[in-house]
């Protein structure tokens, strides 16, 4: 027998729950505002495993493109979302390209800092493998230094490379903390339920339509409405929603990995990922060190040159890595059936991968690696977006076309990025939180 049709009724309904719908979640809350989130995936309680990984990722992470060249999209779907399956890495934001579409995190960047618990790598967080990688790096003339990250350095630990899995010492700053938060000033949190469509009347939005995972059907009305479902999932619930445009474009930051494995002493093995780096900004690739736990590095032989990887399983603890995201072009489509996802790489894209590949070699093999065993992975896309661009899709205060419905997530993303987005991602939405707060006043 069907459930019967639930309606609720809020100030805003919330599509997603990770960094962009969590911020919107708690600012509004915490101003006595009635919040509904509805989040596709589950609340994973037990975190720091490769099982909570397999749990929080869309298709256990082996969503492909339809050009089927090798390319893996993850996005999460958990409450949370991508934060808690990132590394915690911090990139900083692109004011002055933000500035070009009207926009101004500067103040919010500054809250959102406080808030995230960004702070920097201390160097004794950074362990010896990751220190000779930087000494070569930096012998080579590559400004390689300690990056900041998402994270309470007092209770992170050396030779911890579990961040992926979701912290569980709680060092790392998810979203969670935030949904957390949410609640506690009266949000409603939805797990397990899939957003099909928004409500449009009259061009107005009004509201969501959603379907749990026990097969409960919900219409949520709502005053605002806010799809932060990711960089795939926004543009599908716009495309459902009268806005075929959505998904036109999209960007996934590809990262390449090369790997390789010292002659002499130990490598980089179980110790803390992307602490260290530099974004060559001229060149369009974000470098940093990217080794990490034996369950991760099992999975990257999936990827090409797999059968020379497994022969390698063996030699793990002389391993070292360098992670390489490239700026990709906004060349692919998000189609409206699920799992189905296109990217083209253009020439450009194509150069900067082979840029970064000499780069990576180099600075390997001036950290003792045998040069005749350097390995590169299959190509990451961690940042699915740019497929409800602002400036194209969406005004400077993210709104699309119908009337109070807004977008806050990667989706937004109007040019270049190759680099983390998630600090971008906090202090857009905390710049949106404050506007609707002063719709919702009207």
């Amino acid at each position: 027998m069907a459930n019967k049709l639930q309606k609720l009724e809020a100030d805003v309904v919330i599509a997603g729950s990770g960094p962009g719908g969590a911020t919107i979640a708690k600012e509004l809350s915490n101003k006595g505002k009635k919040v509904i989130v509805l989040e596709k995936g589950p609340w994973i309680k037990k975190v720091g495993s490769p099982l909570a990984f397999a749990k929080a990722v869309e298709n256990k992470g082996q969503l492909r493109t339809v050009e089927n060249d090798g390319s893996v999209v993850f996005q999460a779907k958990c409450i949370g979302g991508g934060s808690l399956v990132y590394t915690g890495a911090v990139g900083q934001p692109q004011h002055h390209m933000w500035k070009k579409y009207g926009i101004d995190i500067t103040r919010e960047e500054e809250e959102s800092r406080k808030d995230c618990r960004v702070n920097k790598v201390p160097d004794d967080l950074v362990a010896p493998g990751v220190k000779r990688l930087m000494a070569a790096a930096q012998e080579l003339g590559y400004p390689w230094e300690r990056l900041e990250r998402f994270f309470d350095p007092a209770k992170c630990k050396v030779g911890c490379s579990k961040c992926n899995f979701g912290c569980a010492a709680g060092a790392k700053w998810t979203a969670v903390e935030f949904i957390k938060e949410a609640e506690k000033h009266g949000a409603k949190v939805l797990p397990n339920v899939t957003v099909r469509d928004v409500i449009v009347e009259g061009g107005v939005a009004g509201g969501m339509r959603a379907r749990g995972k026990d097969g409960q059907e919900y219409e949520v009305h709502a005053k605002i409405v806010v799809s932060a479902a990711g960089g795939m999932g926004t543009a599908r619930i716009l495309q459902r929603s009268g806005i075929p445009e959505a998904g036109s474009s999209f960007v996934g930051d590809p990262t390449l990995s090369i790997m390789g494995f010292v002659k002499e002493g130990l490598g980089q093995a179980g110790e803390l990922g992307i602490d260290t780096g530099w974004s060559d900004e001229e060149h369009g690739v974000f470098f940093a060190n990217a080794y990490g736990s034996r369950t991760m590095y099992a999975l990257m032989t999936l990827g090409p040159n797999k059968i020379k990887r497994i022969r390698n399983m063996f030699r793990f603890g002389k391993g070292m890595q360098i992670m390489c995201k490239v700026t990709d072009d906004f060349e692919g489509r998000v189609f409206l059936q699920e799992g189905k996802v296109s990217k083209h790489y253009t020439p450009r894209d194509l150069l900067r991968f082979d840029y970064a590949r000499v780069v990576a070699e180099k600075i390997l093999i001036k950290a003792g690696c045998d040069p005749y065993n350097i390995i590169p992975t299959q190509i990451v896309m961690g940042h699915p977006g740019g497929t409800v661009k602002v400036g194209t899709l969406l005004d400077s205060n993210l709104q699309t076309k119908i009337k109070n419905l807004y977008c806050c997530d990667t989706s937004v993303i109007p040019e270049d990025l190759g680099r983390p987005p998630m600090l971008t991602i906090v202090a857009i939405s905390k710049r949106l939180a404050k506007h609707l707060d002063t719709v919702l006043a009207k």
